[in-house]
């Protein structure tokens, strides 16, 4: 085969896998999105643990009251050890009120070195944020902020 046609080929698949995402089904569309009630969210979280205040270790900066609902800029910071053999393994933001109540889990290892999470989330709505963070023993730690949205946030 001649590099040309090969090159060709390739370019011609390229081109029909980004121009239909059905045929590769690549990514996820909004309608995707899983709707689950916070308290569902929560109980399968926990697995039927109990949550600590994570209030102590947690360090969140959220602002109260954000311009835009669209992008409300979630930062945790996280002060517990990141060793081989204790070290936070997930952190999950949930909201409260919105359709899709989980916004994000993120895994951790100990090479990550902090427990750190920077995240623009959505809200459609005044609500809370929370945070909640588990060992790699299974402990889990929880904390919440309540986030003032304006009316136009993302509905």
């Amino acid at each position: 085969m001649e590099r040309r046609t090969f090159m060709k080929g390739t370019f011609a698949l390229a081109t029909i896998g980004l121009l239909n995402p059905v045929l590769f089904r690549h990514g996820l569309a909004a309608e995707d999105a899983i709707e689950m009630p916070y308290k569902e969210l929560l109980d399968e979280y926990l697995g039927g643990k109990k949550s600590e205040d994570g209030s102590t270790i947690m360090s969140l900066n959220i602002p109260d009251a954000p311009e835009n609902g669209a992008v409300v800029p979630v930062e945790v910071t996280i002060n517990y050890p990141m060793t081989a053999d204790n070290y936070i393994a997930n952190i999950t933001v949930l909201t409260t009120k919105n359709k899709a109540n989980k916004a994000l889990s993120f895994d951790l290892t100990p090479a990550n070195g902090m427990a750190y999470l920077y995240v623009n989330v959505k809200m459609g709505q005044t609500q809370d944020v929370v945070i909640l963070a588990k060992t790699n023993k299974g402990k889990i730690f929880q904390t919440s902020k309540n986030v003032r949205v304006a009316l136009g946030g993302c509905g």
